[in-house]
């Protein structure tokens, strides 16, 4: 469900709304329940990355933190996974909206396909700290990854579809230590 809304009354709703929400191109994005399956692949996905950047100054969190994009239409959208590369840089006062994801994960569904594919990913592509988009199809088995590359504006796409196939993520660079 979409409703017509400002930034502002969209950060004022956010601010009251028990409900998961998005915000894209105007519009105020309802979000609805997530499948048991993806909240499991969501689930592994979080300790797996967590494990992988153990030590990397890396963090891994999951949908409750929301990513927000600027531009000439500001974005607010709750990745299925998200990674952040050094320590998180909040908007505004938030405790929970970051400006600075390294990777994100998005576990598509029926529903949710287009919209991660065709308007979530330019939104996301457009933040300068962004490395990797990766879009995990639960359906037909596939991982996508969008790479930036080392011009900053262009980026690569690569397409996992064996089931045996390893995925390379990311690539981890030691910015801080988190254990001290």
């Amino acid at each position: 469900m979409a409703i017509p809304a400002t930034w502002e009354e969209f950060w004022e709703f956010l601010q009251e709304t028990d409900y998961r929400v998005e915000y894209h191109n105007d519009k105020i994005i309802v979000m609805g329940l997530a499948a048991f399956i993806h909240e499991l692949l969501v689930g592994q996905l979080i300790t797996l990355l967590t494990n992988f950047y153990k030590g990397k100054g890396l963090l891994v969190v999951g949908s409750n933190v929301g990513v927000k994009t600027d531009g000439l239409k500001k974005g607010y959208y709750n990745p299925d996974v998200t990674v952040v590369q050094g320590l998180p840089e909040f908007c505004g006062d938030s405790i929970a909206v970051i400006t600075n994801p390294y990777l994100v994960v998005e576990v598509l569904s029926e529903s949710t396909f287009n919209y991660h594919l065709h308007h979530k990913l330019a939104k996301y592509e457009k933040l300068e700290s962004m490395f990797e988009v990766v879009f995990v199809d639960r359906f037909h088995r596939e991982v996508q990854t969008f790479r930036r590359t080392d011009n900053p504006k262009v980026w690569t796409q690569t397409f996992f579809t064996q089931p045996d196939e390893p995925v390379r993520l990311g690539r981890a660079v030691k910015f801080f230590n988190c254990d001290g």
